[in-house]
């Protein structure tokens, strides 16, 4: 087949992003059963996603004349040049990890439990070897994006927590059953290339963030805010994480990075992640503080009872895989809540402003003049600092 992507393919561009690999693209589309010729291809960026990808649909010809749309979300170690960049540190490398080696190890502990479960889209393997991730594109098939400025209700919040703790015990296991795959994985707070890169930007966050609690109506929080924001960044707060139920987790867990498949009356079906590209080992209070304080229309009320049905959720999944280490009690994950109370903080000024406006908006200052952060921010800080997870040691 002689480069018809060249010729057909459709997009406001004149061209696909030089790093896509063409006969990669083509050979994947030559798996189709009577495959015959590629009629069109266009494709997009997918920046709704927590970290933006290719998607590609390509119409092609299979026997009989009749037509057939293939949809492909890659993933690149390239710089997506669209987005917000995220004040988080990620590698592509771990992603690719993740879904090569981890998820489908997941998957099969599960399956040798009897139980059928799936943690991130599918991923279709090339013929050549690549330096992408070619996924199934699964937005087409009943899975959407969870990202919404009404945030999650009370049922699809269970079904998010009920995958999370899932994913947490196979882990878990996982890691319980051969320990040395933690050398495989960054640990939490490990120094990285990208992390001076990550310091800065978070500290441009917490600088807009701090300059909008006048125009937020939380102007009594300054003084407290701008000390806190020190001591984070001091480094002091960093604790001995090795009494905590550590797993790997998938370190972005919020809205834009799950996909929810929703049936006619609101429940969700299945919850998927879209990306790893943050998964790292340390403490599960990490994610669950991240997806607590993001994706839920109500964050605070009913921040126990989610800490709770996750707990239950993740004890009856230890209790399946036949985990022999220590589970974690209730108590055991509220203290771990408490010890590692700035990440709420850094949650809440960092990625939720994100989570609530344009992902696709590049302008930082605009995140933290929305009308809804200043809503939920005012709710958020009297919350923190009444349980303590806003408090220097």
């Amino acid at each position: 087949m002689s480069s018809p992507l060249l010729v057909t393919q459709q997009s406001q561009d004149a061209s696909l992003p030089t790093w896509v690999e063409k006969k990669e693209l083509e050979a994947l589309v030559k798996q189709i059963s009577e495959f015959r010729k590629i009629e069109s291809l266009r494709w997009k960026w997918e920046t709704q996603l927590a970290e933006p990808a290719l998607c590609v649909h390509i119409q092609v010809l299979v026997a009989d004349n009749k037509k057939r749309q293939v949809s492909y979300l890659i993933k690149s170690p390239e710089t997506v040049p669209v987005g917000l960049k995220l004040p988080r540190t990620g590698d592509f490398s771990t992603e690719r990890h993740m879904f090569e080696v981890v998820l489908p190890a997941l998957e099969e502990l599960y399956q040798n439990s009897d139980r059928i479960v799936h943690f991130g889209p599918p991923v279709i393997q090339a013929k050549l070897k690549s330096s992408h991730i070619y996924g199934d594109y699964i937005l087409n098939k009943g899975y959407s994006v969870a990202n919404g400025l009404k945030g999650l209700s009370v049922t699809a919040m269970e079904g998010v927590l009920s995958k999370l703790a899932a994913y947490h015990a196979g882990t878990a296991a996982y890691i319980a059953k051969t320990p040395g795959k933690i050398r495989e994985l960054p640990k939490l707070r490990e120094n990285s290339k990208s992390d001076e890169e990550t310091a800065e930007l978070k500290s441009l966050y917490q600088l807009r963030f701090h300059e909008s609690l006048r125009s937020n109506d939380a102007r009594q929080y300054e003084d407290k805010v701008k000390s806190f924001q020190k001591y984070v960044k001091s480094g002091t707060e960093i604790l001995d994480s090795k009494t905590s139920f550590n797993v790997i987790l998938n370190g972005s867990c919020w809205p834009n990075n799950l996909l929810l498949q929703v049936d006619a009356f609101g429940n969700v079906k299945d919850t998927l992640f879209s990306g790893f590209h943050t998964a790292q080992y340390g403490p599960a209070v990490y994610d669950l503080f991240s997806s607590l304080l993001t994706a839920p229309a109500e964050k605070s009320s009913r921040f126990d009872g989610y800490v709770k049905f996750y707990h239950d959720q993740l004890i009856e999944n230890l209790n399946l895989l036949k985990f022999l280490g220590k589970k974690p009690s209730l108590t055991d994950l509220q203290l771990d809540l408490l010890k590692y109370g700035h990440w709420a903080f850094e949650t809440a000024t960092e990625i939720l402003p994100i989570v609530l406006s344009d992902f696709g908006n590049n302008d930082i200052e605009e995140l933290f003049r929305n009308p809804v952060f200043g809503e939920q921010i005012r709710e958020l800080l009297p919350w923190m600092e009444n349980r303590g997870y806003f408090e220097e040691d």
